[in-house]
């Protein structure tokens, strides 16, 4: 593509970044061929592209076929993505329309319920839709009407701007972008910032997690559900030793580690050297931090590290515990 193609492609990309970053959300919808680059494309964000990072919110105005037969059989197939736009769209929110030849009626429509709404409009047309592209508030216009080249050049932006998506707002193609879940305090904390401008829920809960098992899977998973992004704090080999006694870590902290990486709820892991860890929660402020059910109820331990979260704003949530599981049960019958 030409330069002036890729400054398109970039902008495009920046309204996704300004809208994504500030916690609103995209949707994408188009016809035939293009429908299927709106599914690709929304996939891309909500799953990942180029690596392991928080989920996104897009979705794909052209898979509800309940939706899709109802708004046809009922107000006619023109309105199908317009209804569907009013009824999900919202300001700041980014309606991402794919049509090559710039006349589809669905889609005109549809940017047309954007505007109403207060939602900013991404286009991606062929060369008979310059008017549709000055409709937009970013728009690629392929120059050319052979509608299959504008398809494959609309998916290869579209993998161009999930890129740019990505590397704006976690640096997954930069030189921080972590590799992989274990991460030094520092790495966490520029990443914590990132999550923070993306609006990502952040939720820590922390252990020794000596012999993983059922309980903590069943805990992890739990705390998974409170947000987007799990961390989890690891306590160093010389706090178990202490604490736990002789024999103790059963497994070393890199094995610990390398364990709680695995698991695909686990989004991050630190290890943290101090006896509670207030200080690691001072700095990195998740929104959520998980104790289990133990420490629940008036007769449970204090939580020392709860006036802290509470201090930033956060909250304590508790985790529900697999009765007859714990790690020193299990050490000792081993």
């Amino acid at each position: 593509m030409a330069d002036t193609h890729a400054e398109a492609i970039a902008c495009c990309a920046e309204v996704l970044v300004e809208a994504l970053r500030a916690g609103n959300k995209a949707l994408f919808l188009g016809n035939g061929g293009s429908a299927a680059d709106a599914q690709h494309i929304a996939a891309e964000l909500v799953g990942r592209f180029g690596g392991d990072r928080a989920p996104l919110p897009a979705l794909a105005l052209t898979v509800d076929t309940s939706a899709i037969t109802a708004i046809a059989n009922d107000y006619g197939y023109d309105h199908v993505f317009a209804r569907q736009v009013r009824a999900l769209a919202r300001p700041g929110d980014v309606v991402v329309a794919i049509t090559t030849s710039g006349r589809s009626k669905s889609v005109l429509l549809a940017v047309e319920a954007a505007r109403a709404v207060g939602a900013r409009v991404i286009g991606l047309t062929g060369a008979a839709g310059a008017a549709f592209a000055r409709s937009c508030d970013a728009a690629l216009v392929v120059p050319t009407h052979d509608t299959a080249r504008i398809q494959e050049l609309h998916i290869t932006a579209g993998h161009v701007m999930c890129e740019i998506v990505e590397s704006a707002l976690f640096a997954m193609h930069g030189a921080a972008a972590p590799s992989s879940k274990a991460l030094p305090l520092a790495e966490l904390l520029a990443l914590r910032e990132r999550y923070r401008d993306a609006g990502r829920t952040v939720v820590w809960t922390n252990g020794c997690f000596d012999v993983l098992h059922a309980g903590h899977v069943h805990s992890l998973r739990a705390a998974s559900r409170l947000g987007d992004v799990l961390i989890v704090g690891v306590n160093d080999d010389a706090y178990v030793r202490r604490v736990k006694g002789e024999g103790r870590p059963v497994h070393a902290e890199a094995q610990r580690v390398d364990v709680l990486s695995a698991l695909e709820f686990v989004d991050h892991v630190v290890v943290f050297s101090e006896d509670t860890p207030v200080a690691v929660l001072g700095q990195l402020k998740p929104d959520v931090h998980c104790k289990g059910a133990d420490y629940a109820g008036p007769n449970a331990p204090p939580i020392p590290e709860a006036d802290v979260v509470r201090a930033y704003g956060g909250r304590v949530e508790f985790l529900p515990l697999v009765s007859g599981l714990s790690s020193s049960s299990i050490a000792r019958r081993l």
